[in-house]
């Protein structure tokens, strides 16, 4: 009876951890466009830099993640991996985190390379039929805090980014440019160098080893309108990251260090 009951202890002991890590599967994609291949589109290389920076961190922090950038960010392979992450969620408890640096519209258009564009409504319907309810959207783009506009004038997917639980953090409002420097020691964007440097443990606010999705916004703004105040290049522009989306996961633990 003793042995029967130690099989059980350890039976279910197994059976607990195996679900546990059945429910934290995390996945990742990281989209830079530095080269467009578009006429009229500036390349600049911080985009490309922040994608592959920002997918060595998701990997450390045990996701899934790729990294896309340049004449590989087209429309069609960047659509087409954002639905085999949705497809390969399988409960809700499992983590979604995109990235996105690229040149951005004020009607809520992300360029891919070649001269496409994704909308982001395009994004939100996608992500909606995932089995999972964390997706987090990082978007390193100009006049990005548009999606916010979008959102309120179209509820036909407004309503599909509530229902499923998706939180954008942009890093702009949407009059604002977004902005990166060009110098030897300096290869990111103010957003893609915050948002970074807060999941490798800056944002840990309260030292406890864990970074909450409120902690890493408050890092990443207050450090990009920090350096942007401080800045000679920029000649006075303004820009302010953005928080969108449901605050029930305001307190979700974004990365561990």
């Amino acid at each position: 009876m003793k042995r029967l009951s130690i099989f059980l202890v350890l039976s279910v002991s197994l059976l607990l951890l195996s679900g546990n890590a059945m429910a934290q599967k995390s996945y990742g994609l990281c989209v830079g466009l530095s080269k467009c291949g578009t006429p009229g589109a500036d390349d600049i290389a911080a985009p490309q830099n922040d994608a592959v920076d920002l997918k060595k961190v998701l990997v450390k922090q045990g996701f899934k993640a790729s990294a896309v950038t340049n004449q590989y960010a087209t429309r069609s392979n960047i659509l087409n991996r954002v639905r085999n992450i949705v497809d390969a969620t399988s409960s809700p408890n499992d983590k979604i985190v995109l990235f996105f640096a690229t040149h951005g519209s004020e009607n809520g258009y992300l360029l891919t390379y070649g001269g496409e564009f994704i909308k982001y409504s395009e994004l939100i319907d996608i992500l909606s039929h995932s089995k999972t309810k964390h997706i987090y959207c990082f978007v390193m783009a100009c006049y990005s805090g548009s999606l916010a506009n979008a959102l309120t004038s179209d509820p036909n997917w407004g309503d599909n980014a509530v229902k499923s639980g998706i939180t954008f953090m942009v890093s702009s409002r949407p009059g604002e440019t977004s902005k990166s420097i060009s110098l030897p020691h300096w290869k990111n964007s103010f957003f893609g160098h915050a948002l970074i440097n807060g999941m490798r443990g800056q944002a840990d606010a309260d030292n406890n080893r864990k970074v909450t999705l409120m902690e890493l916004f408050r890092y990443v703004y207050n450090d990009v309108t920090r350096r942007l105040d401080g800045s000679r290049e920029v000649n006075g522009e303004t820009q302010h990251p953005q928080l969108i989306g449901p605050s029930s996961e305001h307190d979700t633990v974004i990365a561990r260090w």
